[in-house]
C-alpha cells in the first residue's frame, strides 16, 4: 500500500510560476485548519500567520518582498506571513527556541494542505521582517521568519526571471539517506 504522506511530498514543487486565480475560501480554509492541527512544544502553539488574501493586505505584502521574489510572488492570490513569539516558547532550559521549530512544523502542514489542493506553497526567505512588522502592526517580540507564496500553478512563466527559469528545469534533487539518517 503507497503511503499517502510520501506520495504528498513527492508531489510536493515549490514553484514560481503562480497564477493568479484567486483561491475558493474553503481550500485557504483548509490550509488554516492545517496549520492550526500542528503539534508543539507543552502545547503551546508559538505560531501566528497573516493570511494576505483581500488587494489592501496583497499590497502590504508585496510591499515586503524582497529582490527577484518581488517579480514573481506578487502575482500570488495568497501571501502568509508566519511569524512567533519567544514569550509563547515552551521555555526550556537549556535556551533552545522552540517557537521556531514548532512555526516551521506549522509551515509544514500547511504546504502538505495546499499540495493536497495542487497548488504551489512556496517559502521564501527573501522578504524584511522589518517592514513586515511595520505594515503589519506587529510588535518587537513577534517574529516573522517565512513568508509563502501560495496559488494554482502556472503555465506562463514570463513573471518568472531567467535565473529561476533554468533551476526550474533542473531535476528535483536530495541527499542520498544514508547522508542524512544513521541508524545505530
Amino acid at each position: 500500500m503507497a503511503n499517502p504522506i510520501i506520495n504528498l511530498l513527492n508531489q510536493r514543487h515549490a514553484s514560481r510560476s503562480i497564477d493568479t486565480k484567486p483561491l475558493p475560501a474553503s481550500i485557504v480554509a483548509e490550509i488554516s485548519e492545517a496549520a492550526r492541527l500542528t503539534p508543539s512544544c507543552y502545547n503551546k502553539q508559538p505560531w501566528r500567520f497573516l493570511f494576505l488574501t483581500s488587494e489592501g493586505g496583497l499590497e502590504k505584502g508585496r510591499k515586503a518582498l524582497g529582490g527577484p521574489n518581488k517579480k514573481w510572488a506578487n502575482r500570488a492570490p495568497l501571501l502568509i506571513v508566519g511569524y512567533s513569539r519567544k514569550e509563547d516558547d515552551c521555555a526550556l532550559d537549556d535556551g533552545r527556541a522552540y517557537h521556531q521549530f514548532d512555526l516551521g512544523m506549522s509551515v509544514m502542514n500547511l504546504m502538505l494542505s495546499a499540495t493536497h489542493h495542487d497548488l504551489v506553497a512556496r517559502p521564501m526567505a527573501g522578504f524584511d521582517p522589518s517592514k513586515v512588522r511595520e505594515l503589519f502592526d506587529l510588535s518587537a517580540e513577534e517574529e516573522p521568519l517565512v513568508m509563502l507564496a501560495v496559488g494554482y500553478k502556472s503555465t506562463d512563466d514570463s513573471h518568472v526571471p531567467d535565473t529561476y527559469k533554468e533551476i526550474a528545469k533542473q531535476p528535483r534533487t536530495r541527499k542520498p539517506v544514508e547522508e542524512i539518517i544513521k541508524n545505530l
